[in-house]
């Protein structure tokens, strides 16, 4: 672990407070999964952490939590708190306190409660330790008043079965399995930032496999069929059936599109990759079943990548021919196309000529 995030917790021991790395980087170290999520709890307020860290900080006074930039890094440092109530899957009303076990009952599952402290002792109040070298997820405290406070965190118990490969605790399990519908409670926004998070790991199967098993797929508002591993979170919706409540930025949407577009025509050829681009192309391959050298060979091999390579400008065609924009742009579109084929060459010279062709 770098120095720097030591340092972090040195200068906050220094000043007379309690501080520790929680959560999911000491989780994934004893994993040996490399991560860079810092967070950081300790007994000192945001006000605090604000005096000591006065640069490069950023206090998120809902949550108690300071955000602390380093180098490229940011590090959440969270105040030791309780949550008293909830309302919509999130907590109302918090407490600070100076106790660091209290902090940790508040969690959702034992493994996300091991701490490291300044000198790299890790610190296991809970047992967690023997949670994760059995690789059983088990919930802080009663199962089903962690799960009552907040549905996202049965989502979330979902996407570490399947991304660490763990066993869910027979409570939890049994939680989840009796109350489904409460799925459907979890926001559409949250819905799809926990799905991202598990999507973007290469092992998605297991967890569309347990959600059409058990029924869950139709509380999430998502639908598998025949499914592929991809490895991209764009592969993973562009497979999926899902619900128009789920929000997607125009960039996403147009992916999305594309390589269903691709698969539904299953065949990938040189105009397929120009048109779409080697990523989303790349992605369709890997559905289909086509060897990515073939289609990184087809794409090293084309003559233009867009139309923006063509050794002509449209201001020059519009300046030889004296035409409108219509027609402008109709030569350089056709112009693109025979370049591509084939038929003619990319070079200057070659296409001044072909244009005065039109005159």
């Amino acid at each position: 672990m770098k120095e720097k995030y030591f340092n972090v917790l040195k200068t906050l021991n220094s000043r007379g407070y309690e501080a520790y790395i929680v959560g999911g980087f000491v989780r994934d170290k004893l994993l040996g999964i490399n991560t860079s999520d810092i967070d950081v709890c300790t007994s000192a307020t945001p006000k605090e952490v604000l005096d000591i860290f006065k640069n490069n900080v950023k206090v998120i006074e809902d949550y108690g939590a300071v955000k602390l930039t380093l180098d490229d890094n940011t590090i959440d440092i969270t105040t030791f708190r309780e949550e008293e109530s909830y309302e919509n899957n999130k907590p109302t009303k918090i407490n600070y306190t100076k106790d660091l076990k209290k902090d940790l009952l508040r969690r959702d599952f034992t493994i996300n409660t091991l701490c490291i402290d300044k000198d790299s002792n890790i610190i296991d109040i809970l047992n967690a330790r023997s949670d994760l070298e059995n690789r059983i997820l088990k919930v802080v405290g009663d199962t089903e008043t962690k799960l009552k406070e907040d549905a996202t965190r049965m989502l979330r118990s979902l996407r570490f079965m399947t991304v660490y490969n763990f066993k869910l605790d027979d409570k939890l399990e049994k939680y989840i399995l009796d109350n489904k519908e409460k799925f459907d409670t979890i926001s559409y926004t949250k819905r799809k930032e926990e799905l991202e998070k598990l999507f973007k790991h290469d092992e998605v199967k297991p967890f569309l496999d347990f959600t059409k098993e058990h029924d869950i797929e139709q509380y999430l508002g998502i639908k598998s069929n025949d499914f592929v591993e991809t490895g991209t979170i764009t592969g993973v919706w562009a497979q999926l059936e899902v619900s128009p409540e789920y929000q997607f930025s125009k960039n996403e949407k147009n992916e999305i599109n594309e390589i269903k577009e691709i698969v539904k025509r299953k065949n990938i050829n040189k105009e397929t990759i120009y048109k779409h681009g080697l990523y989303v192309s790349m992605i369709a391959g890997e559905i289909l079943g086509i060897d990515k050298s073939i289609i990184n060979e087809i794409y090293k091999n084309l003559p233009i990548k867009n139309i923006k390579d063509i050794n002509i400008t449209y201001l020059e065609i519009k300046e030889i021919l004296n035409v409108g924009p219509k027609t402008t742009k109709n030569i350089l579109k056709t112009l693109e196309r025979e370049i591509l084929n084939g038929k003619i060459e990319n070079k200057r010279e070659i296409l001044i000529e072909k244009v005065k062709e039109y005159l």
